[in-house]
């Protein structure tokens, strides 16, 4: 599993490393790596994919009234949303950039692994574990190429009743790599051999207990902004709800969107997309009438064996856990 730097954060204003001591040592909560030791990565990666416009300071909410005496209602507003869905935004993809090709992605997940191996042998001088610590590293990044997926009929994937399944089309040059931790899956999506969306899917015990309504209300509007627009996917034939979502709007045009996919998938679902790539490809949302038999790689990614439920229906990947519900 990969550990991540980037936590969680008390204020209206992207995460930083030291807010919320209650989950600073989680796993892979919000996204990538973000601290870089090197400030010569941030110029690289601006050589490659364009230099991205410095964004304005963020601003706190503020609270505006309307109405007098019983009919007055307060709110807090944000005054700049754009910005800070953008400050959000670039915190949550950390060094990934947009138009990043499949190589250059799997050789920054990589890095990530490198990353926390050097941390793991830095924690011990016992051979043994040190030993543990090389096949770990080898092992997870097999799986990075195992996890390279190709959009194509011929390849006869089942990834269409997956989580994702509405996020991609066959036989039109898309492309996947995904990942995953104790808690969060992560889908890097690729069109023509180049990086225009990532999915996060965090797993419903990423805040155990917690409903959609208060992750969205203490984490998701704390990290891109207080006044998130609420939309609905509506079916044109029957006119059904298809799903609820809010979406917010950055000022490097790029869409975050939230979605409580915990009915049929077990998760809370952030999507960032290129606003420059989804005009060209379409808006693809997600509906909770995704069903059907999966693959083992599907199964993987959705829960696997070491997944078990609740009383409540919701998801456990603790293996203890599950093995004092199934009575072992």
């Amino acid at each position: 599993m990969f550990l991540f730097g980037l936590t969680l954060q008390l204020g209206c204003r992207p995460p930083t490393e030291t807010d919320d001591p209650e989950l600073r040592n989680e796993e892979s909560l919000v996204g990538s790596r973000t601290s870089y030791e090197d400030e010569d990565e941030d110029a690289n990666l601006d050589a490659s994919y364009g230099e991205r416009p410095e964004l304005p300071a963020l601003k706190s909410p503020e609270e505006k009234c309307k109405g007098k005496g019983d009919k007055r209602t307060c709110e807090m507003v944000d005054p700049q949303p754009d910005v800070t869905a953008a400050h959000g935004a670039r915190k949550l993809m950390g060094r990934y950039r947009w138009g990043m090709d499949v190589r250059t992605v799997m050789a920054q997940l990589e890095k990530d692994i490198e990353d926390e191996y050097a941390e793991r042998q830095a924690k011990t001088t016992d051979a043994v574990e040190q030993d543990k610590n090389r096949e770990w590293k080898r092992e997870q990044i097999a799986e990075i190429a195992k996890n390279h997926v190709k959009f194509e009929e011929a390849a006869h994937h089942r990834w269409g009743v997956s989580l994702i399944g509405h996020e991609f089309v066959d036989n039109e040059g898309e492309e996947m790599v995904w990942v995953k931790t104790a808690t969060l899956k992560k889908f890097y999506f690729f069109k023509d051999d180049e990086l225009y969306k990532i999915i996060y899917a965090y797993g419903m015990q990423a805040w155990p207990g917690q409903t959609y309504q208060q992750i969205l209300d203490d984490k998701f509007k704390k990290w891109f902004g207080v006044n998130p627009e609420r939309k609905a996917e509506i079916d044109e034939e029957t006119q059904i709800k298809l799903i609820d979502y809010v979406q917010w709007d950055s000022r490097d045009n790029d869409r975050v969107r939230a979605f409580d996919m915990t009915a049929v998938h077990g998760a809370f679902v952030v999507s960032v997309v290129s606003g420059e790539a989804e005009e060209r490809y379409g808006v693809r949302l997600p509906t909770r009438q995704d069903q059907g038999e999966f693959s083992g790689d599907v199964a993987d990614v959705l829960g696997g064996s070491d997944i078990c439920y609740d009383e409540e229906g919701n998801m456990i990947e603790d293996e203890a856990r599950c093995e004092e519900l199934r009575g072992y």
